[in-house]
């Protein structure tokens, strides 16, 4: 039996020869064992890492299309009982080389034992824009057929510190970001995949808006909680609520995915609540077309003129 790592070559056989520089066989055998149960852990991780990227692709593939996301692992040392991963760096081939986002210091544990039932569980801790990142993924198939959970949660991540123009729909953005996302991930299907999702934003703003006729439209908000539900290649984005210190803006809508693009459908309806508002009157706005290139428009409600003839309305 050989386990052939990179360059390095190791043949069993030729380790227990009755005697090795002084050792008798029953040391031979306990050192055997001992090199099987590490190149076996070794074999387990390797394993362990092709889903732990497959999964992140999956989770972000509705919102970024995932057939079109790369995964860059960088920095990883495995260790018996966990493992140390410098960076790993999400990108899109839309951004022409730039990283979509990048996750740093990630800290990996598991438990090699509880391959004993036929799955592999993992736990991680990582640092996201000075804020902080946990991942939990159960359920990872390795004898049995099984579908990994995986659990996704964000606290304090700075939001001003993410790179400006790296997505379609606004320049920039600033506040504090917390939420998580729930989804159970069929590794070799996808398109079943189930889960839900909550976000929330506080104290910051989105920077010129997407939109042609309103070039440099900036929205300062206090609160912004986005909830949905992600059923196989559909995001049901439930509720999306905005609250800022000129406007009141309330949407919903969905992201259709499939695995060249998303097709993008949101509805929003704002109200100023002071004269000098970013959006002022009462109107509508949509979000349609593809994802990475969408078609956002704002139509402000126009009051109803009196029929001719008609006396205006009085006041009581």
């Amino acid at each position: 039996m050989a386990f052939d790592i990179g360059h390095v070559k190791l043949k069993i056989g030729d380790i227990c020869k009755n005697k090795i520089a002084g050792m008798d066989m029953k040391k031979c055998l306990l050192c055997t064992g001992a090199v099987v149960w590490f190149f076996l852990l070794l074999i387990v991780l390797m394993y362990f890492f092709f889903p732990y990227q497959k999964l992140f692709i999956i989770a972000f593939q509705n919102l970024f299309c995932g057939s079109k996301m790369t995964v860059y692992i960088e920095g990883a040392k495995i260790k018996s009982g966990g493992g140390m991963i410098s960076k790993i760096v999400l990108g899109h081939e839309a951004l022409k080389g730039n990283p979509l986002f990048e996750i740093e210091r990630i800290k990996v544990n598991w438990n090699p034992f509880a391959l004993v039932k036929g799955t592999l569980n993992m736990s991680s801790d990582a640092s996201a824009y000075s804020g902080t990142i946990k991942v939990n993924i159960e359920g990872i198939p390795v004898i049995i057929n099984s579908i990994p959970l995986l659990k996704i949660s964000l606290a304090n991540v700075n939001l001003a510190g993410y790179p400006e123009g790296r997505l379609p729909w606004f320049k920039g953005m600033s506040g504090t970001l917390n939420g998580w996302i729930k989804n159970e991930t069929p590794l070799y299907a996808p398109e079943k995949q189930k889960g839900s999702f909550s976000i929330n934003m506080k104290d910051g703003e989105i920077n010129e808006i997407s939109i042609r006729d309103f070039p440099r439209l900036t929205i300062p908000y206090k609160d912004i909680i986005v909830e949905g539900k992600i059923e196989g290649e559909k995001v049901n984005l439930s509720k999306i609520a905005i609250s800022s210190p000129g406007n009141i803006i309330r949407g919903s809508g969905t992201i259709d995915a499939n695995e060249y693009e998303q097709k993008v459908d949101l509805k929003f309806y704002y109200e100023a609540l002071v004269k000098n508002a970013p959006l002022a009157g009462k109107g509508t706005i949509t979000i349609t077309g593809k994802q990475w290139s969408p078609d956002v428009v704002i139509a402000p409600e126009v009051p109803e003129k009196p029929a001719e003839g008609m006396p205006p309305a009085q006041k009581k």
